[in-house]
């Protein structure tokens, strides 16, 4: 692996705003818009790399479903914040596995040691726009003749087909809180997807969702909401006012609705799942060392709350690599986890790689990837199309 650099296409914002990265431009604390989608540069991987990504992919998706086993059955949900009240459906959906669709591991890689889990975005994972079109499209448009790890695209028309039942209705729901564009692209990406799969498909915000004592959930046109895609936090949900409804009224049955990602994501989306793999799978070169309660005796580590989100809270502790890095945010009361310091290297300068690898319909899919310019990839980090080394299928 190693980024290369390359000039920039001088229309580049107009083609990936055209292409659904409206939100191709960050806005920094300073005031200044600097890029999101890096269009001068790219990271170039031999075709063993990929495969090895694909097959490590597979095999913590295999562990994560491990570690959820030992969690439902342990019954050890307050160690991940998880509040009693969720508990009873999210240990039903892990049993009758309803529709799931995607996911997003997040992983320390540097080309020549085996890749690291940082984490698993398993309920709302966003980069998928960019992840699944505008870099497939960037490498038709730049290298035609070369290959990229992205089957995103196909997998979800597929994963669609596969998991309903042909012509379900189903809706897809944002907040209107994320002002960037964001949710609402990744969202309406998604809703693409499934009406490709040959699925009719209705639109709304998370906050028109309504409640009708005798339909359940319904939509602003007061249709009941059998099936739903939402880009919306299951932590949030059910510490909200429609939490009871939402949790008495899912599932198949008359006026219930399913939900997708389903409950169980919790068990994923939450770093304690970190720990529990690593009580399961000591020593494992694709796993660091992560503990709930203490740092035991790791001399360099993170610290990381059970549910932040874009690198809020991360509290980062290695004097013998001479680092000692804290950011703010709104999370930590949840509690933390601890985590073996392994620093995302440095590429072409400041540049610090974080791989994610997304699972769809159980299967790996594809890779996308967002660098910073420091060891804590957050709000601010950018995303960098990748390719293939020595070209490759294109079927």
């Amino acid at each position: 692996m190693r980024r290369v650099r390359i000039e920039a296409r001088p229309d580049w914002r107009e083609i990936v705003a055209a292409q659904g990265l409206v939100y191709c431009e960050t806005r920094y604390p300073d005031g200044s818009l600097r890029p999101y989608w890096e269009d001068s540069a790219y990271y170039l991987f031999e075709e063993e790399e990929i495969r090895e990504l694909e097959r490590v992919t597979a095999e913590l998706l295999e562990m994560c479903v491990a570690a959820g086993d030992r969690i439902v059955e342990g019954g050890i949900y307050r160690r991940l914040g998880i509040p009693d009240g969720a508990v009873e459906r999210i240990a039903e959906t892990w049993h009758s596995e309803p529709p799931s669709v995607l996911g997003r591991f997040d992983l320390r890689y540097d080309g020549r040691g085996p890749a690291k889990l940082l984490e698993f975005n398993a309920d709302t994972p966003t980069a998928l726009v960019e992840s699944a079109v505008v870099q497939w499209n960037w490498l038709e448009d730049r290298f035609p003749d070369h290959d990229q790890w992205n089957e995103i695209h196909e997998r979800l028309i597929l994963a669609w087909q596969r998991q309903l039942p042909e012509g379900s209705l189903i809706h897809f729901a944002h907040t209107t809180a994320e002002r960037s564009g964001e949710d609402l692209m990744n969202v309406a990406y998604v809703q693409d997807t499934a009406a490709q799969a040959g699925h009719p498909t209705r639109s709304l915000a998370v906050e028109q969702i309504g409640w009708n004592p005798l339909l359940g959930f319904v939509d602003t046109a007061d249709r009941h909401i059998e099936r739903i895609f939402k880009l919306y936090p299951w932590e949030w949900m059910v510490t909200e006012p429609f939490a009871k409804h939402c949790l008495d009224w899912m599932g198949e049955g008359v006026n219930q609705t399913v939900w997708i990602e389903p409950i169980y994501k919790m068990l994923w989306s939450n770093k304690g799942l970190l720990p529990v793999l690593w009580e399961l799978f000591p020593g494992h070169p694709n796993l660091l060392a992560t503990y709930f309660d203490s740092p035991r005796r790791m001399p360099d580590y993170v610290r990381k709350p059970l549910l932040s989100r874009e690198g809020e809270n991360i509290e980062i502790f290695a004097p013998y690599h001479g680092v000692r890095l804290e950011t703010g945010g709104d999370y930590g009361a949840e509690g933390f986890v601890y985590q073996e310091f392994a620093p995302v290297p440095a590429c072409d300068g400041p540049n610090h790689p974080v791989l994610g690898a997304w699972v769809v319909d159980g299967e790996p899919a594809g890779l996308g990837i967002r660098e910073s310019d420091g060891l804590i990839t957050d709000n601010l980090s950018r995303f960098v199309p990748h390719l293939i080394e020595g070209g490759g299928s294109r079927d």
